[in-house]
């Protein structure tokens, strides 16, 4: 049904990115990192700005494992909301029981989420390099006209998670 309302032009976005970030909190090797993304797009599809704050603990647990906790959000203008999340009037090759009612979305916060990423280096020290494994984790949900869009709402989940497993090699 949601592929029926027609494909969205790409959007390319830059911006910079600005933050701080404060060492040996509560131990030697850990840091807190605040940041923020400002990103707009350039391509002409959205013609928005989103502004992506995050905050990033990470600290060795072990001489072999860190962990790194970050909580972040997403805030976009009525540009970006209104390209994604608004529902225009249904084409004629929609069904009208698969019809979702019309929507008009607006900026704000549009995500909050957080992310668990363990390292763990196969020889049990971090500080020479080698072989290590990682494991991501997150969870986001959609906030606000994200949320309350049908695209979300009827035919969708605010309620969004991901894992990812890896391998690196430091030399």
């Amino acid at each position: 049904v949601v592929l029926a309302y027609g494909e969205l032009d790409t959007a390319i976005e830059v911006g910079p990115t600005i933050g701080v970030s404060i060492s040996k909190l509560l131990n030697p090797f850990d840091s807190l990192s605040l940041s923020a993304d400002v990103l707009w797009d350039i391509n002409g599809a959205h013609n928005g700005m989103t502004i992506n704050p995050s905050i990033t603990y990470f600290t060795p647990v072990s001489r072999a494992a860190a962990v790194s906790l970050s909580l972040s959000a997403r805030h976009v203008d009525d540009d970006y909301a209104a390209y994604y999340y608004s529902v225009p009037i249904a084409p004629p090759t929609v069904a009208a029981s698969d019809r979702l009612p019309v929507f008009d979305a607006e900026g704000g916060f549009d995500k909050i989420g957080a992310n668990l990423l363990v390292g763990y280096d196969f020889d049990g020290d971090l500080t020479n390099g080698g072989l290590a494994g990682f494991l991501i984790g997150g969870y986001s949900q959609m906030q606000g006209d994200a949320a309350d869009t049908p695209f979300t709402s009827v035919r969708g989940d605010a309620d969004q998670w991901f894992l990812g497993v890896g391998l690196g090699y430091t030399f």
